[in-house]
């Protein structure tokens, strides 16, 4: 969904900003950009999974 611009911000307009967000991508790259993205967009709980589920398994 990140590399998609248009929608990231469509969908997550209408997203509640108070509510925990979480991200995980496959080695945490993609993740912990998009978590910036929301962190800018206003949202206050945001989750992101260091080194991507790569790392946890």
């Amino acid at each position: 969904m990140f590399f998609n611009g248009g929608n990231f911000n469509a969908y997550f307009e209408k997203v509640n900003k108070e509510k925990p967000v979480f991200v995980y991508c496959r080695s945490g790259a993609r993740s912990q950009k998009a978590a910036r993205k929301l962190l800018k967009m206003g949202f206050t709980q945001v989750y992101d999974l260091k080194g991507g589920y790569t790392s946890w398994n």
